[in-house]
């Protein structure tokens, strides 16, 4: 899975660098973009063209950055479906995980816990954990409220994908904690 992990974040290189090229250039237009923002405040349509027109004098389109996150997407399909459905997977043993194509189940609760089930899975608290120091280190600090709400949409956001993680299977967090790592 780990190398796995490296062939496909190597051949996906070229799309993560165009995206936090993408991600930093408008991060650079932020103040202009703040500034265009006061000035039109009160006339969204002028605010839109002055917008347009910043882009692309600075050849910069808002989203640069998500067109490379959209074509890896059927990549993350694709092995999600393969650690459910892999024979392979099953029994296969790493560090504590005996069957990588379910939930890693550290201990059993003895109970049912509400929302989490029958098992502590540490994998998806980890995999959560360098998702929310990625964005840490990734997102510069909010200066405006608009950002700051980002932040807050994007925590949320990560803490919700941790509970869908949960239950999935445990080479799938693997390859997302190696990718992380990565």
């Amino acid at each position: 899975i780990i190398l796995l992990t490296i062939l496909v974040r190597s051949c996906m290189f070229p799309l993560s660098r165009k995206q936090a090229l993408a991600a930093a250039k408008m991060q650079e237009l932020q103040p202009e973009l703040a500034v265009l923002k006061e000035k039109y405040k009160n006339t969204p349509e002028k605010f839109a063209k002055a917008q347009l027109d910043l882009f692309s004098k600075n050849k910069c389109h808002p989203l640069g950055g998500c067109l490379p996150a959209l074509i890896q997407l059927p990549i993350f399909f694709g092995l999600y479906q393969a650690f459910n459905i892999s024979v392979e997977m099953r029994g296969a043993h790493f560090l504590w995980v005996d069957n990588l194509a379910a939930p890693d189940s550290l201990f059993k609760f003895g109970f049912i816990m509400p929302f989490l089930g029958p098992s502590f899975n540490l994998l998806p608290i980890l995999t959560v954990c360098l998702f929310l120091v990625q964005q840490k280190m990734l997102m510069p600090p909010p200066t405006t409220p608009e950002m700051e709400m980002q932040h807050k949409v994007f925590f949320y956001m990560t803490i919700f994908m941790g509970y869908m993680f949960y239950s999935v299977a445990a080479g799938m967090c693997v390859y997302f904690i190696a990718s992380s790592l990565w």
